[in-house]
């Protein structure tokens, strides 16, 4: 088992309920589409981290997948429909937060090399 990926998605995870939880900071009112949104796509990400670690790879690795196609969907979609809106950098850190999270936990596992 790969601990690397876990650990990817796990800061994914966190990384993404910052966001949702920093919408509101900034909006300085209450924004409970951005909480809830970041909130279920966050703990996806590490509830399949915690599948990994668990042993269960591939389910693990699966859900993490999908937690970071969602957030980067939806965030590059958010970024093209209003981009005076969303052109921030809370917007950019998920999206880059969200390429690098799916190239690290797609990455195949190391094998024995012999020199």
């Amino acid at each position: 088992m790969n601990a690397m990926k876990c650990y990817v998605s796990i800061v994914f995870g966190l990384v993404v309920i910052w966001t949702g939880i920093l919408r509101s900071i900034e909006a300085e009112a209450f924004k409970p589409n951005a909480f809830w949104f970041c909130c279920v796509v966050g703990l996806m990400a590490i509830g399949g981290a915690y599948l990994m670690r668990l042993g269960r790879e591939r389910i693990g690795t699966m859900l993490a997948v999908f937690a970071g196609l969602v957030a980067l969907i939806f965030y590059v979609y958010c970024l093209i429909k209003q981009p005076e809106q969303d052109a921030n950098y809370r917007v950019g850190t998920v999206i880059v937060a969200s390429v690098g999270t799916l190239v690290l936990v797609l990455l195949p596992k190391q094998r024995d090399v012999e020199h």
